[in-house]
């Protein structure tokens, strides 16, 4: 793999939400975020609100791209459709992939492929992009029966919000211990609705920063190879509470990485 000495953290700007069925905005996150990381250079994602196929085609062709440089890729979207496009660049530069999803809902709704944003860790399974032995979703506490039946069936580890932290910390301990390319994606749901405002779908009894920084502690996390975080709508965030935790989040993933200067933010 070509290594890239300057530059080597990436974000990719996926102002895509056309896969959220119901509710439009976050859209706008890109951008908006991007701002927050003036010192990193940035890829904007050409994306067709009215062609699933082809946006995911042409994030999965900029995921591709960024990793093969050897580059530690900050995805930014959007809706949780795009972690499907970057997976699958993803896959075509690293074996063994190993995905962290932190997320309040299961994603493992229906059979579209591509998937809406609640079917994304189902077609990751169908689509054999990853294994289900190496995921791990945190943080679930609303999902259906059919998707739990998913979930069951494929032997996908979950660390469920209703869990004492001290057991979720230990899930995530042991699942990154054995994970040799590390991708972790953040759905802002994840977090409490009182801090999580700006979603489409917010669910209380979730979690703080302070427990993602928790989660997130040990040394194996200098493995990471990409993250992303979805479903932040900025036209709710009035007082940018959620903007300022969905950059925190970043900060906080920028800041695992070997040899990460923390001048670029």
């Amino acid at each position: 793999m070509k290594k890239n000495p300057k530059n080597k953290e990436v974000i990719l700007k996926i102002p895509f939400d056309g896969a959220n069925l119901k509710r439009k905005g976050a859209s706008k996150a890109p951008e908006l975020l991007s701002k927050k990381f003036p010192k990193l250079r940035k890829v904007n994602v050409k994306v067709n609100t009215y062609n699933f196929e082809e946006t995911q085609e042409n994030i999965s062709k900029a995921a591709f791209n960024e990793f093969s440089k050897g580059n530690f890729v900050i995805s930014l979207g959007g809706d949780h459709s795009v972690t499907y496009g970057l997976l699958q660049g993803a896959k075509k530069v690293f074996e063994d992939i190993s995905l962290l999803y932190f997320d309040a809902h299961l994603d493992a709704e229906d059979d579209f492929i591509p998937p809406s944003h609640e079917d994304v860790i189902k077609a990751i399974v169908n689509e054999k992009i990853i294994k289900p032995s190496n995921i791990l979703i945190v943080g679930a506490r609303k999902y259906w029966k059919k998707e739990e039946e998913f979930i069951q069936k494929n032997k996908i580890k979950v660390a469920f919000a209703s869990e004492k932290k001290h057991k979720i910390t230990s899930k995530i301990e042991k699942f990154i211990k054995k994970a040799r390319n590390l991708y972790i994606s953040v759905d802002i749901d994840f977090f409490d609705q009182s801090v999580a405002v700006a979603t489409a779908y917010p669910e209380k009894n979730g979690f703080f920063l302070k427990d993602f920084k928790k989660f997130t502690t040990w040394p194996e996390f200098k493995r990471i190879i990409g993250c992303d975080i979805v479903e932040f709508f900025p036209c709710l965030d009035k007082q940018q509470i959620s903007q300022t935790l969905a950059s925190n989040v970043i900060k906080e993933l920028l800041t695992k990485r070997d040899n990460f200067s923390e001048t670029y933010i």
